[in-house]
């Protein structure tokens, strides 16, 4: 996450700290501790630290960063109650509770509401549930659900469902989500199946084991794919699949979530 040339980082193994890292000199200048993070999201506005296990928001003050402490977080505002996880792309922020409900909403104003794309009459009638969200940069929603056996494609901004896909695969596992443009992949993260929009089966991809996929690109053409292995690249077209670093035999280490940013992929491992 970027803004101007400062990047917020976390640390959570040993030790418990946020950070400014200056990336034109290359160098910490700024490093604070905190209590019990979860995550770090930046906008072109400001940085913002998940913590308590996503249960908080706070707003880093970037003049004067401070440390974080439970009681400084205690004011902080709470997320929606059950949130397990959380996407964002700039300013926008979506939030999955551990009941498969989706809230969205801006991290500048700290609220979010609960997505409810199709009203129903009966009152009684269930809530959407989800499996597995991502976001882009436009604020664009795509959420995976196997309840309602779709894929969801939401604008944030407009507060509008702008596509529902039907969508139903067996043998699933572990349902991540990713996009290239308006084209969704939904993949199983345990072994790197990709199912795409459109596609009449699953897209087999040269990973090994378990994978992690790169933030959606609203202007991309491909989805990206990390494992211990390799970075490996499915174009959304349906032509072949590559591999972009790596043999997908010797181990680079844990990977980073992929990130496309002003068209260049970024990869990391660990």
């Amino acid at each position: 996450h970027r803004t101007d040339t400062a990047v917020w980082a976390l640390q959570t193994a040993d030790g418990r700290r946020y950070a400014r890292v200056n990336t034109t000199v290359g160098e910490l200048d700024t490093v604070r501790d905190i209590s019990n993070p979860s995550q770090v999201a930046q906008s072109a506005d400001g940085a913002y630290v998940f913590s308590d296990s996503y249960s908080k928001l706070t707003r880093i003050d970037a003049a004067l960063p401070t440390d974080l402490d439970e009681e400084a977080l205690r004011s902080s505002p709470s997320t929606p109650a059950g949130t397990t996880d959380v996407v964002t792309a700039d300013d926008y922020v979506a939030y999955r509770t551990d009941s498969g409900a989706v809230f969205v909403g801006r991290l500048s104003s700290g609220e979010a509401t609960q997505l409810d794309p199709f009203p129903k009459a009966d009152e009684d009638a269930p809530q959407y549930t989800s499996d597995a969200i991502a976001l882009d940069g436009r604020g664009m929603l795509f959420s995976y659900s196997s309840a309602d056996a779709s894929v969801l494609r939401y604008d944030i901004p407009a507060s509008e469902v702008r596509a529902r896909d039907d969508f139903a695969a067996d043998g699933i596992t572990t349902p991540v989500i990713t996009a290239a443009g308006d084209t969704w992949a939904v993949v199983d993260g345990s072994d790197g199946e990709v199912w795409m929009k459109g596609a009449d089966a699953a897209v087999p991809t040269p990973t090994t084991g378990s994978v992690l996929v790169g933030q959606p690109d609203a202007a991309g053409t491909a989805v990206y794919l990390a494992d211990e292995t390799a970075l490996v690249r499915v174009p959304v077209d349906g032509s072949a699949v590559t591999t972009e670093v790596g043999s997908g035999a010797g181990v680079l280490g844990t990977p980073a979530r992929p990130t496309v940013h002003d068209g260049e992929v970024f990869a990391a491992w660990l």
